[in-house]
């Protein structure tokens, strides 16, 4: 059942347990907490590929799946070392930042300011993604995507990217990663064109502004 609205998310307390076994053809196996073995499923793993090596050290947060039953959820390893997937997002993800950085610098941005509120607005995007997680680990009411969009387009999408593979949330929606490259390249378009003297957002404000003009009018 969800929570009212306005009511604070429950908060979700991470546990540490060793993998017992694990079957990576099935994609699943068993934790040992508190004397108690926990499910954990391939789903709710954000480690690598082939699954954890038996004995590895892993941290949860503690769920019940649809019979009532205990199960690892949001599960990663404690030391996890970077695979080649992880090595390639990071480096993709410095080379977007790379176009957009290089086009403050050419306008003569502050760059103490530029990373100042870049950070903090990528932060509160983090900190937005966690909030949601928990939430919907809690079965309480979620932020909405129309939010979190809106918070990756005022320019938090690096903190969204990293939340994204670091919780494993909304990686996996379609929909969703289709309006979040989106968002991206829109912040690599207007990158570009500042650094082409607005060429191509020159025209296009000049038509916004006509249009709506031309609307004012006939309203009138």
């Amino acid at each position: 059942m969800k929570a009212a609205p306005g009511r604070a998310p429950t908060p979700v307390p991470e546990r540490t347990a060793r993998l017992l076994s694990w079957d990576a053809g099935k994609g699943y196996g068993w934790l040992d907490w508190a004397g108690k073995q926990v499910f954990l499923h391939a789903r709710d793993y954000a480690g690598t590929r082939h699954g954890p090596a038996k004995g590895e050290e892993i941290r949860f947060v503690l769920g019940v799946d649809p019979q009532g039953r205990p199960c690892a959820k949001w599960a990663r390893p404690v030391n996890a070392p970077m695979s080649v997937g992880s090595w390639f997002h990071a480096a993709l993800w410095l080379a977007s930042l790379a176009l957009p950085a290089y086009a403050l610098h050419q306008q003569r941005v502050n760059p103490a300011l530029a990373s100042a509120v870049a950070l903090f607005i990528s932060v509160v995007t983090y900190l937005a993604y966690v909030n949601d997680k928990r939430r919907a680990l809690a079965g309480d009411w979620r932020m909405t995507e129309a939010s979190l969009h809106l918070l990756e387009l005022l320019g938090g999408w690096p903190g969204a990217w990293i939340a994204q593979r670091r919780l494993r949330h909304k990686c996996s929606k379609l929909s969703y990663q289709g309006t979040f490259w989106a968002i991206i390249l829109i912040h690599q378009f207007i990158a570009l064109d500042s650094l082409q003297n607005w060429q191509f957002g020159r025209p296009l404000i000049a038509y916004i502004v006509k249009l709506l003009g031309g609307y004012g009018m006939k309203l009138n």
